[in-house]
């Protein structure tokens, strides 16, 4: 599921492209300084949503600083570094190394059966610091796994496996937000689970892996995704925030890959 939560740059100012970039930089400081050089791999654009959005609920004052990087080698760029930065490092260790494993099964990926050993010292820190979480999303994602292992096909009952994971991770603390944002995670995982197995479908059944969609047709795949979009959207709004960023995402930049994967299948 990692690679749909993104920004449509051409309709993004230059504000706040540069504040997207040193989000996404700060993490990878983050994980670099928690986690070692190596959790850096797991990086990616999805999780900078997250600390964006915890930023601006919590209206987190963040320290920006600059540095250079093996992809910056030459001039200095800047990044920020702040709590929820932090929070969201720990967040994607944990996600990114029960991916790994689910594609190490799924298909004897032997990169990343190696890579997870790598980060594995890593992901017992965090379960260590967040046991409720760690037990949480292990929960949710047995939960899928055995949806996907008996062959369930139910797009509701699948979508919600994949909700009850991101609810988890969207709220750090029990406090007086922590259920908006956990029904605004639920919202956006549906959706996201739902429009990958609309992008992957045709691979699926290649490939005979499971999809919920097997039996849907695409024609109703547009319905399905704005209706789910739809909640998500509602549930964005209860939060009484509003970001340039976050809704460049919900509005355009998630709808990205689905939209050249549609283009595609015209041709």
């Amino acid at each position: 599921m990692v690679g749909n939560i993104v920004t449509n740059p051409k309709l993004l100012e230059d504000t706040d492209k540069r504040y997207y970039r040193e989000c996404y930089c700060g993490l990878c400081k983050s994980l670099q300084r928690k986690h070692k050089n190596i959790s850096r791999f797991t990086l990616n654009y999805d999780m900078t949503f997250l600390i964006i959005l915890l930023n601006e609920v919590y209206k987190e004052k963040n320290e920006k600083l600059e540095c250079r990087c093996m992809m910056h080698p030459v001039h200095k760029h800047t990044y920020i570094k702040g709590t929820f930065i932090d929070y969201v490092a720990d967040m994607n260790i944990l996600l990114s190394y029960y991916n790994l494993l689910d594609d190490w099964q799924d298909d004897k990926n032997v990169f990343a059966n190696c890579y997870a050993k790598l980060i594995k010292k890593s992901f017992k820190k965090v379960c260590k610091k967040y046991p409720k979480k760690a037990q949480n999303v292990q929960n949710a994602l047995k939960e899928l796994n055995d949806i996907e292992t008996k062959n369930i096909i139910n797009p509701d009952l699948a979508a919600q496996a994949s909700g009850k994971l991101f609810r988890e991770i969207f709220a750090p603390y029990e406090d007086e937000y922590e259920e908006k944002l956990r029904d605004f995670g639920d919202a956006l995982g549906k959706f996201i689970y739902i429009l990958d197995a609309c992008i992957d479908l045709e691979k699926d059944i290649k490939h005979k892996r499971y999809n919920p969609l097997i039996t849907n047709s695409k024609s109703e795949f547009d319905d399905m995704l704005n209706l789910l979009l739809s909640d998500c959207v509602e549930k964005y709004k209860n939060l009484n925030i509003s970001n340039k960023i976050i809704e460049n995402i919900l509005y355009s930049g998630i709808w990205t890959k689905y939209e050249i994967h549609k283009k595609k299948g015209e041709k």
